[in-house]
């Protein structure tokens, strides 16, 4: 099958490709429930400035989230409203609860016992 794919399916991949990563996966799970800056992400999750913005900027590129001048700062949400439901299975399905929200504090506190274990 020597075929271009549709590209409806090139651009699926291109989200899905940039949700694969860990880290990119629990931003995009903390903002569909507030909208944030960077440096309240990079604050909460204490990780570097650099990091996070390294992370949003492939979200953005692909167009999973979007970003919002507000003042002086930048807020960052989800592009898509229908980007919810992706989450909502894949972060329902791994969560300790079933109707486990992962906010940012639940991902913050989930990191650092992935830190605490040393595991990736």
């Amino acid at each position: 099958m020597n075929e271009p794919l549709d590209d409806r399916f090139q651009r699926a991949a291109k989200v899905l490709k940039a949700l694969a990563h860990p880290l990119r996966l629990a931003l995009v799970c903390g903002l569909r429930h507030q909208p944030c800056t960077q440096t309240f992400i990079a604050d909460t999750l204490e990780l570097p400035q650099s990091t996070v913005a390294q992370h949003l900027k492939v979200l953005r590129s692909q167009g999973v989230v979007k970003a919002e001048r507000r003042g002086v700062e930048v807020v960052f949400s989800l592009a898509d409203p229908q980007l919810t439901q992706i989450l909502d299975t894949l972060c329902s399905r791994e969560a300790h609860t079933e109707h486990s929200r992962y906010t940012w504090e639940e991902i913050a506190a989930l990191d650092r016992a992935r830190r605490a274990t040393g595991a990736c």
